[in-house]
């Protein structure tokens, strides 16, 4: 199958793309919602992990349909426009908790207890889901044009094996070495990769459902032929 039977990848100011800002809106949402609820350790029968892991898997799903129907240069540009969008979270979060506040209102170590810790996860959720996510983006795009666009099941689990187990380790060494123990720590990745595999894999048939009704309604089923892997991205004409 060459690249001429198939619609290769169109910038959305090109193709009018009717629903990527929803996709991407979800996926940026989520994301930083995640950000917050990571601060929480909880308890999932015997494994202890993130709260975040309710939610975060949701981002790779997203990430997922973002690169098998959009392509990876779109894809790229999401996952560059969420990185901002966490960075400009905790920025703003540092300087709430650093302003002034009057004497009546007493929530302040409270408040300090929870976004005065949110720069670190931050940091930590930032360097994992940039990994994770380019990694993942990278592994869909290319198996699809291995397999000749079959078996999306398949590279959605694969790619997730590699974004979600790499996305596991980094974030819970940065967010959380020296305040666990090792032994705590590697519990938390086990249970992270474990659970974030199993939720997509639940996920699987409405993450198919809403692939296909996008190719359908968007007219656009991308494959990402002579595309460069690069992080940055800065040749428009890849």
């Amino acid at each position: 199958m060459s690249s001429d039977q198939i619609n290769r990848e169109l910038e959305p100011s090109k193709r009018g793309f009717k629903y990527l800002h929803i996709v991407s809106m979800v996926f940026i949402t989520i994301l930083l919602i995640s950000s917050v609820l990571s601060i929480k350790i909880i308890t999932l029968g015997f494994l202890d992990a993130p709260a975040g892991i309710i939610t975060f898997p949701i981002t790779f799903i997203s990430g997922d349909i973002l690169a098998e129907v959009y392509g990876f240069k779109i894809t790229r540009k999401v996952i560059w426009t969420g990185l901002f969008c966490q960075l400009l979270m905790s920025f703003m979060f540092l300087i709430g908790d650093a302003l002034p506040h009057p004497d009546y209102w007493n929530l302040q170590s409270e408040f300090t207890a929870i976004v005065g810790f949110v720069p670190r996860i931050v940091a930590g959720s930032m360097m994992a889901y940039f990994v994770g996510e380019y990694v993942n983006a990278v592994i869909m795009s290319k198996m699809k044009i291995w397999d000749n666009g079959k078996r999306f099941w398949l590279r959605a689990l694969s790619s997730s094996v590699a974004g979600q187990g790499l996305n596991s380790i980094i974030f819970t060494v940065v967010a959380f070495y020296g305040v666990y123990s090792i032994n705590q720590l590697l519990i938390m990745v086990g249970s992270g990769v474990a659970i974030k595999l199993v939720y997509e894999a639940l996920a699987l048939p409405l993450t198919t459902y809403i692939m296909k009704w996008l190719k359908r309604n968007e007219g656009v089923d991308s494959y990402d032929f002579d595309v460069k892997y690069n992080i940055i991205g800065s040749n428009e004409n890849e």
